[in-house]
């Protein structure tokens, strides 16, 4: 009998020893639900507040034109200044300064990403100088490409965006990078319909003969290089711009002269 107690109080002890387990067990899991739900809601937070510090921002995609390096400092840059074919600038400015340059030359690049926006802060936007911009290519098949491609953007006012965009963003030389693809990406961060700066639709007569007056007028002014420029009252004419260094310092010491 007492054998049989005891063995009714040990499969009570062991029974609510289970309970306590299942108990402990039930308690558990829903602390763990309701941490999961805390963590869930934060990272909901989380998400919304990227989302909210991204807004205005474009993300990375290329049909939006946002792949670009450099287009919302362009766009700044050449912002409320007048465009008309290959000109920037109020057309009465007195003296106008012409660039010539290859959309694949490195220098080119390094002239428009480090000198060109405080010229066109200190000289253009006062009415001092206007610029016009003469685009070769000789250095190879991807200069052919490219230079059709900007004097069609020439087209729609947007030149200078065109071409700012594309030195930002060159390739390696002669690699095949401008593609369609690319170009595409370039115009629409520009504001130009892709369409109009594809391989196919540039190749026309007329923008060829944009291509071979470029040559032409740097030919006659004996410039056998890029960045080359002009300074005189008229686009494409005047006298070859002397440089020290491709510098602000350079460009303002040499054109001071030339300003009235």
């Amino acid at each position: 009998m007492s054998s049989r107690k005891q063995q009714q109080v040990q499969a009570r002890a062991e029974r609510e020893a289970r309970e306590r387990a299942q108990a402990h067990s039930d308690r558990r899991r829903r602390q763990l639900l309701q941490l999961g739900g805390v963590l869930a809601a934060a990272a909901a937070i989380v998400v919304v507040l990227v989302l909210v510090s991204q807004g205005g921002k474009d993300a990375p995609n290329a049909s939006s034109g946002a792949a670009v390096t450099g287009a919302g400092e362009v766009r700044e840059m050449l912002a409320g200044i007048p465009q008309d074919g290959t000109r920037l600038g109020d057309p009465k400015a007195p003296l106008v300064l012409t660039e010539f340059a290859d959309l694949q030359c490195p220098f080119c690049g390094q002239y428009a990403i480090g000198v060109l926006p405080q010229i066109i802060e200190r000289y253009v936007r006062t009415g001092k100088l206007r610029l016009e911009l003469r685009v070769r290519s000789f250095l190879g098949p991807d200069s052919v490409v490219a230079a059709r491609a900007a004097y069609a953007a020439a087209t729609r006012d947007r030149l200078w965006n065109f071409a700012d965009l594309l030195f930002r963003n060159q390739g390696t030389e002669n690699s095949g990078y401008v593609t369609d693809e690319f170009l595409g990406q370039i115009a629409t961060a520009a504001g130009v319909p892709p369409a109009l700066v594809a391989a196919d639709t540039t190749q026309t007569a007329a923008l060829q003969r944009q291509l071979d007056s470029a040559e032409s007028e740097a030919q006659a002014a004996g410039l056998s290089s890029t960045p080359a420029f002009l300074v005189g009252s008229r686009a494409a004419t005047g006298t070859a711009l002397e440089l020290s260094a491709l510098t602000f310092d350079a460009f303002s010491a040499a054109l001071q002269p030339h300003l009235r």
